[in-house]
């Protein structure tokens, strides 16, 4: 139920409106009118700026209603000692999300710290629901009217503007309900009925502001910050159910997360590298890996993951876990097999006319000399067999080819082709 001026008779509202990228809901405006504010949005952030100078009214208002709707409140022996420094606390945080964007996540934390406090007091959860009701009920009001005081050409943008509002109490609330539960129940931290929701959605791509926010509340990560995906596969990458979902290793946050036949691990790096993120996630036998570069905060690990996946088509072998930076060439060819199948055909060619044992030697000494960063006697010791033997297997590529390894274009060609070559397992 809508609290508020609206009433019970408001009008249907629209669907859900356009976000900012900063995290601020917000909607279009109807109609070209350029008379007032210019969007819903600066109208709640207009009113909210100027209902912040008058909160100890508005405090004064939600704890009369609190007294006297919800029994728990009411009796001095059952409410919290606190309720009235809360209550000035929880409507300054709120009203001050929608004044500031920068301020948007601070609601959300603060619904989740009084779901846990409330549920250690031993408060139902439907008192603190109620109560929570009547606060978000006692801002809508005031925004409402400060609007008509202030800017009454522009109270009718306040219908398009009860939708985002409702829906970001809305967010709040399920994070109160959520964290009380947890408390209620005893759950550990690192509760996967509590966290792999989260996790898989994010992983899923949801992007939404309110989403986002909710989410890194609930998984107590940064909304903005160093993070990186390992994507697991194979038999042994599959963990017991009682595993932790997360774990700090070497200063390093693993979350944990199930996924068709293995693992991805959500790693919150802080100010760690790939190469030490590398060391704390070791890769047994039956265990595969790919590891995505480094993006930048929660909304990103969707693509995250997908060049996690694309990592893990690179791996070469068992307890290998390769990373997409050491081989940007061959993501870019497994990401497009119909290029791969071009670049065996155009290139290799007369290479894949050869029996396969001749063929995979050639290929394999290329791929060790290139490895070798194309020194013939480092490739020799590996091969076990005398450099010149080395140079005479080029050289005989070459000439199958028409390609020459020491011109840059062609040693190009030629290195995108052995990815293609090996990733589509043996060219067939």
């Amino acid at each position: 139920m809508r609290h508020g001026m609206l009433g019970a008779g408001a009008p249907a509202l629209p669907g859900p409106s356009p976000v900012k990228g900063d995290g601020k809901p917000t909607a279009a405006r109807p109609g070209d009118e350029d008379d007032g504010l210019s969007s819903v949005n600066e109208v709640l952030q207009c009113a909210a700026a100027t209902l912040l100078g008058r909160l100890s009214p508005l405090v004064d208002r939600a704890l009369a209603r609190l007294r006297t709707e919800v029994v728990h409140y009411a009796s001095p022996l059952l409410a919290p000692p606190d309720v009235a420094q809360s209550t000035h606390v929880a409507l300054e945080i709120a009203v001050g999300s929608l004044a500031s964007p920068e301020r948007f996540g601070e609601s959300g934390e603060r619904a989740w710290a009084v779901g846990r406090k409330r549920a250690a007091q031993g408060i139902p959860l439907l008192a603190v629901m109620q109560a929570y009701r009547i606060g978000a009920s006692v801002i809508w009001d005031g925004l409402v009217e400060t609007v008509l005081e202030e800017s009454p050409a522009d109270a009718q943008l306040m219908v398009y503007a009860a939708h985002d509002f409702w829906r970001w109490v809305e967010r709040d609330m399920n994070l109160l309900k959520e964290s009380h539960r947890e408390r209620t129940l005893g759950l550990p931290p690192d509760d996967g009925r509590r966290l792999l929701p989260a996790l898989k959605a994010l992983l899923r791509g949801h992007s939404d502001p309110l989403d986002l926010s909710g989410a890194a509340v609930i998984l107590e990560l940064p909304l903005t910050a160093r993070y990186a995906v390992i994507r697991l596969s194979g038999p042994e990458a599959v963990r017991p159910s009682e595993a932790a979902v997360r774990e700090e290793v070497a200063g390093i946050q693993l979350n944990w997360c199930p996924y068709t036949d293995g693992q991805v691990v959500v790693a919150l790096l802080r100010d760690r590298t790939l190469e030490q993120l590398r060391d704390v996630v070791p890769l047994g036998a039956g265990v595969r890996g790919g590891l995505s570069p480094v993006v930048d905060g929660l909304a990103q690990l969707r693509r995250a993951r997908d060049l996690a996946e694309l990592a893990l088509g690179i791996s070469r072998r068992d307890g290998e876990l390769a990373a997409l930076e050491d081989r940007m060439s061959a993501g870019f060819v497994l990401s497009r097999p119909d290029l791969a199948t071009e670049l065996i055909t155009r290139i290799l060619g007369k290479v894949m006319e050869l029996d396969a044992p001749d063929r995979r030697l050639l290929m394999e000494t290329l791929e060790v000399w290139l490895d070798c960063q194309g020194s013939a006697g480092q490739a020799g010791e590996l091969l076990y067999c005398h450099r010149n033997t080395v140079l005479n297997r080029l050289r005989r590529l070459e000439r199958l080819t028409g390609l020459l390894l020491d011109r840059p274009r062609d040693l190009i060609d030629l290195a995108l082709a052995l990815d293609a070559y090996r990733l589509n397992g043996d060219g067939r």
